[in-house]
């Protein structure tokens, strides 16, 4: 339930917030999305390829558990970076 102080807050001040919000929300997804693009190039120069080339030439069929748990994650990268992209727009 509200409080009477926070329903008080005058227009400007509540639009001041709200600003204040969003630009920290702004600042919170760019940095997520710098770390998943850091681990994303991790990947790519481990593997020498983008996860494009490696999703049309797949895993080779010796590879071990860290390959594919590492495709895994590179695919979820993936999909985390282009949502973020998305919320920022």
């Amino acid at each position: 339930m509200l409080d009477q102080a926070t329903i008080k807050i005058s227009t400007p001040e509540w639009t001041r917030i709200v600003r204040l919000g969003t630009e920290q929300h702004r600042q919170e997804l760019s940095a997520e999305l710098r770390n998943a693009r850091q681990r994303i190039s991790e990947l790519e120069h481990k593997y020498s390829m983008s996860f494009s080339r490696l999703q049309k030439v797949g895993l080779p069929d010796d590879a071990g558990l860290e390959a594919h748990e590492d495709y895994v994650e590179w695919s979820s990268l993936n999909g985390y970076a282009t949502e973020l992209i998305r919320k920022q727009a």
